[in-house]
């Protein structure tokens, strides 16, 4: 453990204690939690995870180690943060180290009841910001009501390939850049992943990836091959195997998506009604 500043450098006991710790504060926490589930397991990250007091933290973000690394996660600057208390999380984001203020910086995952710390924070410095997105949290509750069909005839459910990236990140609503490319083979290489490829073909039509901080993701269908039944087909299946692996199973979904909610919450995934995750920028 590395005192810096009143900011504490989790190590590798600390992280451990704080997936069991955070594990209690669903969903508030999960998005932390499953960057730390990531990390426990030996995951590749370029990571460091910082709280403002230990055992008894208020706030514990996940954030980049090296500025600037060629993916989505470096490019963005990315932080992931759960905090219990807006006072604290505006304490530890003034503490020197912890933001570049000089830097574009994404705060991914902030509790909307903690929005007006963190415009406090930049207002106070003077950093331009606004809202990227407001997201629903969706978690598994009813395993019950994943779909399962006897047999997929005409069917392959495989994982995706590293020569599959290109085609997820041309179709991805945050790829078509080398970034995200990099990112999106990031997640492939190190983190479950599930396609649908059709009986005669060779390329996948339908797929679902999981991102660095556990969640489900990147889930899409060839426009010519929707209304088929194999987004459900994917998110059930790979939602079981998750669960066998005691993997936490769950997603972002933004407000607006009307589709991707009633999917989700269709299979048993279940939104808790005063919580939502905010996506926050600062600087351009």
């Amino acid at each position: 453990m590395v005192y810096v500043h009143k900011m504490i450098i989790l190590g590798t006991e600390e992280l451990k204690q704080a997936e069991s710790v955070l594990k209690k504060s669903f969903p508030e926490s999960i998005k932390v939690y499953g960057c730390i589930f990531n990390l426990n397991r030996g995951k590749p990250h370029n990571l460091e995870v910082i709280a403002d007091q230990w055992p008894d933290f208020n706030v514990i973000i996940c954030k980049p180690k090296v500025q600037g690394t060629k993916d989505r996660e470096g490019d963005f600057n990315i932080f992931s943060i759960y905090s219990n208390s807006k006072v604290c999380l505006k304490t530890l984001l003034d503490t020197p180290g912890v933001i570049n203020k000089h830097a574009f910086t994404l705060l991914a995952g902030v509790d909307i009841r903690h929005l007006e710390a963190v415009q406090e924070f930049a207002d106070q410095h003077g950093l331009p910001w606004k809202v990227q997105v407001v997201m629903n949290v969706l978690l598994l509750q009813d395993e019950r009501q994943l779909l399962f069909k006897e047999s997929y005839a005409g069917l392959r459910l495989t994982p995706l390939s590293a020569a599959h990236a290109h085609l997820v990140n041309s179709t991805w609503k945050y790829g078509g850049d080398l970034n995200s490319y990099n990112s999106v083979l990031n997640y492939i290489t190190h983190n479950p992943s599930l396609c649908v490829i059709e009986d005669g073909g060779t390329e996948p039509v339908s797929w679902l990836l999981v991102y660095q901080h556990a969640a489900l993701g990147l889930l899409y269908t060839l426009p010519q091959h929707r209304r088929k039944g194999y987004a459900k087909l994917l998110v059930s299946v790979m939602a079981k195997t998750l669960l066998e692996r005691g993997h936490p199973v769950y997603c972002f979904v933004e407000k607006e998506n009307d589709s991707s909610y009633k999917l989700f919450t269709s299979l048993g995934f279940q939104d808790s009604a005063d919580y939502r995750a905010v996506w926050f920028e600062i600087n351009k």
